[in-house]
């Protein structure tokens, strides 16, 4: 003992040796928490991935495709030509999802033509598509300048022809 009352460390408490089963029934006890750990998570995920996802009708994504379209701002020439490319896509997107119409990979004449054979699409939609897909493409590679005007009509056309190509009661979708 010192001055101070302190008494010295004592050494390292020794483990009886015959304590071993203790460590490995820990570790046998571990590694079975973990196995459970895992079969459950991998369990889980599989139900997961089991649980049908119900598609967007293509109606639907079309629709709400051309309300972003009608919120976003639109100035200048190249935004006019950047609005068109986007609403002739939508339309496009919608005719092939719906009408099963390979439309955006086809020139505006070679769609026509495969509008024109589809029992799906009625005349009046026909003229629509027609005269919507040429001023489209006017606006996109002649340079064709449309009003304010002229692009909200075009927004009300395309989600008239959406709305009005719509399936009166929910079909299965592919």
């Amino acid at each position: 003992m010192n001055d101070l009352g302190l008494k010295d460390i004592k050494g390292p408490i020794e483990l009886p040796g015959d304590w071993w089963w203790l460590w490995l029934l820990a570790a046998a006890i571990a590694a079975g928490l973990i196995f459970l750990f895992v079969r459950f998570l991998s369990v889980y995920l599989k139900r997961r991935k089991d649980i049908p996802v119900l598609p967007i009708p293509p109606w639907e994504r079309a629709l709400a495709s051309l309300e972003a379209l009608e919120r976003s701002p639109v100035e200048g020439a190249e935004a006019v030509k950047h609005f068109y490319f986007i609403l002739s896509g939508i339309i496009r997107l919608y005719i092939e999802e719906r009408f099963d119409i390979r439309a955006p990979e086809m020139t505006t004449e070679e769609f026509m033509e495969r509008a024109r054979r589809s029992p799906d699409i009625s005349s009046e939609q026909h003229v629509f598509l027609n005269d919507f897909l040429n001023v489209s493409d006017m606006v996109k590679f002649a340079r064709f300048e449309t009003t304010m005007k002229d692009r909200a009509n075009a927004l009300a056309l395309a989600r008239g022809f959406v709305t009005g190509t719509r399936p009166l009661t929910q079909e299965k979708i592919a």
